[in-house]
């Protein structure tokens, strides 16, 4: 994402929404609301990261959104007071101003670092099916039903996945946020390879991916 300080408001860029609508923009809002003081600029965002995949790329671009204002501004906002404009937006948001392994609990708004040794790759398999995090806490409302189950239910190909995963003894899976995408991690580069180029006529995306230590990254130009 892209800050700047130009004459009037726009948000350009991998837009797939209207404003009134879009997470950036709601970010931005809050914040406005918060310091009861209009903060004008240019966001251009460069979207990666597979929107409805459970992969909290909204919440992700919510949280740079309220770090980049932060800075480009010198509001001079701390981490505590970014956690409490984030909760405002989403509960997922909170956790993007930590990075790394973390427990959270409460509503979003607690959250807690975790030292534990990471593999070293993580494979995502992520379905093309799209599953909207709104939905999902209706149907947990109505059945009682944890994700995963309610997932299997939307998306079969996560049943083949886990079948799939048992050929290269992989046992430790899960569900991304509210689904559909499934993650795993390997220690091999070699074996991620085999795992990702084996699974033929997957209907989605297949990632190698690296964990990091590190929430978001904020350069200054």
């Amino acid at each position: 994402m892209l800050f700047e300080k130009p004459k009037k408001n726009q948000i350009t860029g991998a837009i797939v929404c209207p404003n009134s609508q879009n997470i950036i923009f709601k970010a931005k809002q809050t914040l406005e609301k918060t310091l009861r003081k209009a903060l004008p600029c240019q966001i251009h965002l460069q979207k990666t990261i597979p929107i409805a995949a459970g992969l909290g790329g909204g919440s992700a671009d919510a949280a740079a959104t309220l770090e980049g204002l932060n800075l480009l501004y010198n509001l001079g906002l701390s981490k505590d007071d970014l956690v409490k404009i984030g909760m405002k937006i989403g509960a997922d948001v909170p956790f993007f101003f930590y990075g790394g392994t973390c427990k959270v609990e409460g509503i979003g708004e607690i959250v807690t670092p975790v030292k534990q040794k990471m593999p070293n790759f993580f494979l995502i398999f992520r379905p093309h099916k799209r599953i909207e995090t709104k939905k999902m806490y209706e149907l947990y409302d109505k059945t009682s039903k944890n994700f995963l189950e309610l997932a299997r239910r939307i998306c079969p190909e996560i049943r083949n996945l886990e079948k799939y995963f048992n050929n290269f003894g992989v046992k430790k899976w899960g569900l991304s946020g509210s689904g559909p995408t499934i993650f795993c991690g390997v220690n091999s580069y070699k074996l991620a390879q085999e795992i990702a180029e084996g699974y033929q006529n997957f209907n989605g995306d297949i990632f190698i991916c690296r964990p990091i230590n590190k929430a978001l990254n904020i350069i200054n130009l």
